[in-house]
């Protein structure tokens, strides 16, 4: 499933890009992540939370950037996970494409993200999950914005489903409101 996604950040180019650099820092901005070990290959060993209604899942995995361009301010990655219980795996190839945005940064995120096991439902509604992606990297962006600029980041909890899905159903019904309205 190809998922894109887009946030701006208030704080200029050169200090994001050198914060990409970071892997503690950055880990501490994902919400629900913890960076558990850094390998000398570059690989980041990790755990992020997730919770489903009632159902809390906890998937542990990799990520590693292969391709990292200085001048295209462009990093790809590989990431691969396995639910800590066996209730499926993810893998994704993301590419990070950075670009200035009048002094802020804008940070396009394509991803092609492969599901598997009792997982694997959820991704049916892609629309939902690309909605679930975006309520996400919003709040990655918030809080790599407060950490870039001294401010408070969200704490580190676990990812909220209900609350995720029902960012995204609200953006997603405003979108088919301002199309309707449009073409009325």
């Amino acid at each position: 499933m190809k998922i894109k996604n887009e946030i701006k950040i208030a704080a200029p180019l050169d200090a994001v890009w050198a914060t990409l650099d970071d892997i503690p820092r950055v880990a501490r901005c994902a919400p629900g992540a913890e960076l558990l070990e850094q390998k000398e290959d570059g690989a980041c060993i990790g755990r992020i939370g997730v919770k489903l209604g009632p159902v809390s899942l906890q998937f542990k995995g990799s990520v590693q950037f292969t391709e990292r361009d200085e001048v295209a301010r462009r990093v790809v990655a590989k990431a691969k996970g396995a639910e800590e219980k066996a209730r499926g795996t993810a893998s994704a190839d993301v590419v990070f494409q950075l670009h200035d945005d009048n002094g802020g940064t804008k940070i396009v995120v394509e991803s092609d993200v492969q599901l598997a096991g009792f997982i694997a439902q959820y991704g049916r509604g892609a629309a939902l999950i690309q909605s679930t992606a975006q309520a996400i990297m919003n709040q990655f962006a918030k809080n790599l914005e407060a950490d870039l600029t001294g401010g408070q980041s969200a704490p580190a909890g676990d990812i909220s489903l209900a609350k995720v899905v029902a960012q995204g159903l609200w953006s997603a019904g405003k979108d088919a409101f301002r199309k309707k309205s449009s073409t009325e």
